[in-house]
């Protein structure tokens, strides 16, 4: 069976997990879900940053706009840009911070429960310090 939306039809918030740390109201997102792929749209204002952490899901980011300081695994930072994809597998530390002001998009496999308001069992690992 198919099924029809519009991102406007999705509301437009922080992400749950970093209320109340530095800069997380720089970020923005939007996601839709099915049961097991969820696509989430990102803008972010320079200077938003997302610790390092790692969850199960496996991870793909398309950046459309603005650059990016990207940190996965044991690699050194890089910066990513527009056309610039970063595939993260599960399990693995990654983070970064925007540069720029910029958007993506997201999408995970499977779903991450933490990025949904009020679930109360966090599947999301921030290291300590990064």
């Amino acid at each position: 069976m198919n099924y029809f939306y519009r991102w406007e039809d999705f509301p437009e918030k922080e992400i749950s997990y970093l209320k109340g740390l530095p800069e997380s109201s720089k970020v923005l997102i939007r996601i839709m879900s099915t049961e097991r792929i969820m696509m989430t749209q990102i803008r972010a204002k320079k200077g938003a940053r997302v610790g390092v952490h790692h969850h199960e899901a496996e991870q793909i980011l398309f950046i459309f706009k603005g650059q990016m300081k990207v940190t996965v695994g044991d690699t050194p930072p890089r910066i990513i840009g527009p056309g610039d994809i970063q595939v993260c597998p599960s399990n693995c530390p990654h983070g970064g911070e925007w540069i720029e002001d910029g958007e993506a998009l997201e999408a995970v496999s499977p779903i991450r429960m933490d990025n949904f308001t009020g679930y109360v069992i966090s599947h999301t690992f921030f290291e300590e310090g990064k």
